[in-house]
């Protein structure tokens, strides 16, 4: 199954600015980052905290740094990101709407754009883990062309099924998003 990019409503892919993670590390609201946003689009203080240690280690900032996802009249929607660089050539990704805008598509269309980034850098596998419960970012995967494994429960005793992309070993080499 092949996903193209312009499938999904427009959405632009933006690295959070340093100052932007400081706050939202300290559990404030950005004040430097002059945007419109919508409530619950900014990622957790926890997000914030593992990109400002990923960068202090020197990781790029590609692997590092959440994207805040933008709409076409330039508010912030969402965020999502990698969870740190590939290792054996998977990377993990995280994603998150705010509640006023899903099912729009919005977090397809950014993991969408999220693939393509992990093939460019050169990972090989993206693996998404994701809360059975959490139908609606399952089907988010399963459009994408990812593939669910076993449930694992994680550090904190959460149960997550475990989403593979691409299925099969090899990104497609068309600029589309298998």
């Amino acid at each position: 199954m092949s996903v193209s990019p312009d499938r999904f409503p427009f959405i632009r892919l933006e690295a959070l600015p340093a100052a932007a993670l400081a706050d939202l590390a300290a559990g404030r609201r950005p004040t430097a980052w002059d945007r419109d946003c919508e409530e619950g689009a900014l990622p957790p203080p926890e997000v914030a905290r593992r990109a400002l240690r990923l960068q202090a280690e020197g990781v790029e900032a590609r692997w590092s740094l959440p994207y805040a996802m933008i709409d076409e009249g330039g508010a912030l929607v969402g965020a999502c990101g990698f969870k740190g660089p590939p290792s054996l050539g998977v990377v993990e990704i995280g994603y998150a709407v705010a509640p006023a805008r899903r099912g729009r598509g919005i977090a397809a269309a950014a993991v969408a754009q999220l693939l393509q980034k992990a093939a460019a850098g050169g990972a090989r596998r993206v693996l998404a883990r994701i809360n059975p419960d959490n139908a609606a970012s399952s089907r988010v995967a399963d459009k994408l062309g990812f593939v669910r494994g076993e449930v694992a429960l994680d550090d904190d005793g959460e149960p997550l099924a475990q989403w593979l992309w691409p299925p099969a070993s090899g990104f497609p080499d068309d600029g589309e998003v298998s």
